[in-house]
């Protein structure tokens, strides 16, 4: 009897892991040690052997990357070793999983991630029609930043970025294309369907720039799929809806869109100066700054100083306090690991990707995941946040080993 109530509490927990998008750091931190720990607990109960596999060690080195730079420079810091420690934790409790955690429960998981996703969005939603109306979700406000997520991000509890936000919308919108055509059942079908039309709507409610790159990229990856794949009906099935969806989502927000990336032109050359600053020059003085501390960058790189010589470039190089008004780190993951670890670091981190991609026999589903996730982060830090980091390995880890329907995806 105890040893089904431990078998229930721990599948319970697994599928826990994946409502991430409703949770609080803190709260997601506490769920993680909770179902490691019941893992560990069935791992011991039934003697299994701990057989350390090469791969085991690449899945998990950013997290010895940052562990052991940490102890070389004599630089520790507790809380960049425990933001990174989910890129230890997934890869183990996949790898060593109970039995009983099977492709159900993946799929399960899914299911999981891509309802949480709704209801946090919906939870946005009311939120926001709580002081607008529905007209006002495409405006934006006097800092050309769309007004639902500025809005929805200083007046919930769960502050979650709008682009890591959007990212899950992102990642939730390519399960329901890629495995959605599969049609399990009506109900499975309609569910995608549906969920498709939602995530897109919210995905240009929330308009990052990038997000919308990467959703064109996905879009485009699966409509060659199809095409390699030679399925002319399903092509037909999906491309009609779709390219409807897209033009009725593009015309509602058409206006919004135009102001977003015609930022990019009209404030790339703006400099900075007093109260006037945008998205897009403080992302031009952020680059010219991360280029110039490159220029001096020590073998070990900056480690934990990384954004005092960040903010010293931004006082010296522009006549603005924007700096001071937030904190503005490298908004580029790749230069953020040359400029925090040095140019080791960088090599490391293209070495993970490169096992992750032609190694661990991934379906397109999750090479199109790892590679939207790459294009994010060229303008941001995704993995400098635990959202970031826990979507991110999450999804790596609940794959390692695709079951039959997934392997279908490619």
């Amino acid at each position: 009897m105890m040893n089904k109530i431990i078998t229930k509490i721990t599948i319970v927990l697994y599928l826990s892991l994946a409502c991430f998008p409703l949770m609080k750091a803190n709260i997601n931190s506490i769920f993680i040690i909770f179902c490691s720990l019941f893992a560990i607990y069935e791992f011991v109960k039934n003697k299994r052997k701990v057989v350390l596999k090469p791969n085991i060690l690449i899945l998990t080195s950013v997290f010895w990357m940052f562990l052991l730079h940490e102890v070389i420079t004599l630089d520790f810091n507790s809380k960049t070793i425990l933001l990174h420690l989910p890129f230890l934790i997934f890869p183990l409790l996949f790898v060593f999983k109970p039995n009983y955690i099977n492709d159900k429960v993946k799929e399960y998981s899914l299911l999981v991630f891509q309802g949480s996703v709704v209801i946090q969005s919906l939870i946005y939603l009311f939120v926001f029609l709580k002081k607008y109306n529905l007209v006002q979700i495409f405006s934006i406000n006097n800092y050309n930043i769309p007004l639902f997520r500025t809005y929805v991000f200083e007046n919930t509890s769960i502050e979650i970025h709008p682009t890591y936000f959007s990212a899950f919308l992102l990642f939730s919108f390519t399960i329901s294309l890629f495995l959605g055509v599969k049609k399990q059942t009506n109900k499975y079908f309609t569910f995608q369907i549906i969920n498709i039309l939602f995530t897109t709507f919210f995905i240009f409610v929330f308009i990052s720039k990038i997000i919308i790159i990467a959703f064109v990229f996905t879009i485009f990856v699966f409509i060659i799929r199809m095409f390699l794949n030679f399925k002319r009906k399903k092509i037909i099935q999906i491309l009609i809806p779709l390219s409807i969806i897209g033009a009725l989502f593009y015309f509602g927000s058409s206006r919004l869109i135009k102001e977003r990336f015609n930022e990019i032109r009209t404030e790339i050359n703006r400099p900075l100066v007093g109260d006037y600053h945008n998205s897009i020059n403080i992302r031009v003085a952020i680059i010219k700054c991360s280029f110039k501390i490159l220029k001096e960058l020590p073998f070990w790189g900056y480690g934990q100083d990384l954004q005092n010589k960040l903010n010293d470039c931004y006082e010296i190089n522009n006549d603005s306090n924007f700096y001071t008004l937030a904190t503005y780190n490298s908004h580029n993951y790749y230069l953020n690991l040359i400029l925090y670890g040095g140019w080791l670091f960088l090599l490391l981190f293209i070495f993970f990707l490169v096992h992750l991609i032609w190694k661990e026999n991934y379906s397109i589903l999750i090479i199109t995941f790892i590679l939207q996730v790459l294009i994010i982060n060229f303008t941001e830090n995704f993995f400098s946040r635990q959202h970031g980091i826990v979507l991110f390995i999450y999804f790596i880890s609940l794959f390692l080993t695709p079951n039959r329907k997934f392997r279908n995806c490619n």
